[in-house]
């Protein structure tokens, strides 16, 4: 049989039956209505091709990104959000503020001038109290008296719970009311109360705390740093060229505050630790999507002899809050010269991301908004970066207790930096001088602020299209 001939029969046969059929069907049977996508707004529309457009370039992941019709989303937010590749990517974000981002990162924001920390009071309760990490210098803070460790009881006369203190620690005019804990676990409370207003452009200064620290034959320089930003980055090459002039031969430098920031300003700080030998090799190569790899760049040391150090250690204090460019400064040195971590495991972030708005010209844009992707993966100079977690301490230590201010000997993380720059070890006490007073205290499990820019290292400028 001609299989060929067949087929055709075969086929013909199949359309008669089914054009019969359709023949039969009732011709009163209305046929189903096609029901019209609704229009999003024409503005909303313009911001969603805005992410389209430059995610499908820039986005570190873009070739894994979901395939989304950008017509159909009335929220851009959401559409943005829904393009992240879950759960790598826990950093990117967009904004509708361009202006205030980048005040953001230029150091400037509304602020009252203090960092905290929650904890609740003990298992099961809801009771909350707040302590404070570090203060800024010439903010409403500073003026009203707060100083490193005092604990926030109430605030606007209210105890504070689990139910409240999320709007009472963030509202721009507050009368904090201070406590102390008791022997018996129970609070004091301190008088007077403080009252502080959030101030509108507070310049946040990254170096909180500086100080240089002689024991036997060694010349300490400490440094508090809680923000990569390159608007400071004179003052923090002054630090270094008062360092040097001292003749410091050890560093501890304090990150467990820091969230990240500015690459380039990693580079300024790890130039000014690195051994000068170090000087013109890779502190971090980085690696843009397969779409941009012609970009992929070493970043190398450009280190000055007016503020370099020449160190062959350094110490780094850190939290599980120390990320993305804090961890680089950690990383990048490390294959260059030993890095002795004491406190927590560090955040985990080895990716950087930059601005996008639809020009960076202020007066030329179209738009307030802004996407703030992951563009890059941080390698360094032997990519042996475990990119699954954080950095491990060496010598682990608790940060929830604030017996002394930064930059104090006696301040626990410094005290036990201190003991192993003298005698090579930390002592079993030392490691746990930190540990709170009260053990009933247990972490607060919701941040006091949200801070969707925290960890957030950033890029200055995209490769050229």
């Amino acid at each position: 049989m001609n299989h060929s001939i067949f087929s055709k029969i075969s086929w013909l046969w199949i359309l008669t039956a089914v054009l019969f059929f359709a023949a039969c069907k009732d011709e009163n049977t209305p046929e189903p209505e096609q029901e019209d996508e609704p229009a999003i707004d024409a503005d909303v529309l313009k911001i969603n091709n805005f992410i389209k457009d430059h995610m499908e370039v820039y986005y570190y992941w873009n070739t894994e990104m979901p395939d989304i019709d950008q017509s159909k989303e009335d929220d851009s937010q959401l559409y943005f959000e829904k393009l992240l590749k879950t759960p790598d990517d826990r950093w990117s974000f967009i904004t509708d503020d361009i202006a205030g981002l980048e005040a953001y990162f230029s150091g400037v924001s509304k602020s009252p001038g203090y960092s905290v920390i929650g904890y609740l009071v003990e298992e099961g309760s809801d009771q909350v109290v707040f302590f404070v990490e570090y203060v800024y210098a010439n903010s409403p803070a500073s003026e009203a008296g707060l100083q490193r460790g005092d604990m926030f009881y109430k605030i606007n006369g209210e105890v504070l719970t689990i139910n409240n203190y999320s709007e009472l620690i963030n509202a721009d005019q507050t009368e904090i009311t201070l406590g102390q804990f008791n022997d018996d676990r129970s609070i004091t409370e301190l008088s007077p109360s403080i009252s502080i207003t959030a101030q509108e452009d507070l310049a946040q200064h990254p170096i909180v705390a500086s100080n240089i620290i002689e024991v036997d034959d060694k010349k300490i320089g400490y440094l508090a740093y809680t923000s990569f930003i390159a608007n400071y980055d004179t003052a923090l090459e002054d630090v270094f060229k008062d360092f040097k002039a001292a003749g410091v031969n050890e560093v501890v430098l304090d990150l467990r505050y820091n969230g990240g920031g500015s690459v380039s300003t990693a580079i300024k700080l790890g130039s000014m630790l690195a051994p000068a030998t170090a000087n013109k090799k890779t502190f971090i190569y980085e690696r843009f999507n397969n779409t941009l790899r012609q970009y992929n760049e070493l970043l190398p040391f450009d280190i000055k002899d007016e503020t370099n150090l020449n160190l062959s250690r350094l110490y780094v204090l850190t939290t599980e809050n120390t990320a993305s460019a804090s961890e680089m400064i950690i990383y990048g040195l490390e294959p260059y010269m030993d890095i002795i971590q004491i406190g927590a495991e560090t955040h985990g972030k080895y990716y950087a991301s930059i601005t996008i708005s639809d020009n960076m010209e202020p007066e030329k844009r179209t738009h307030n908004w802004a996407i703030q992707p992951i563009v890059i993966k941080s390698e360094n100079a032997t990519n042996s970066i475990d990119y699954t977690k954080g950095l491990p301490a060496d010598y682990e230590m608790d940060d929830n207790r604030y017996n002394a201010d930064l930059g104090d000997p006696e301040e626990n993380f410094l005290a036990a930096a201190i003991e192993h720059i003298t005698t090579g070890s930390i002592s079993a006490d030392k490691l746990k001088a930190a540990a709170l007073k009260s053990g009933s205290i247990a972490p607060l499990p919701v941040q006091p602020f949200t801070d969707p820019l925290h960890g957030t290292m950033y890029i200055d400028a995209l490769p050229s299209r």
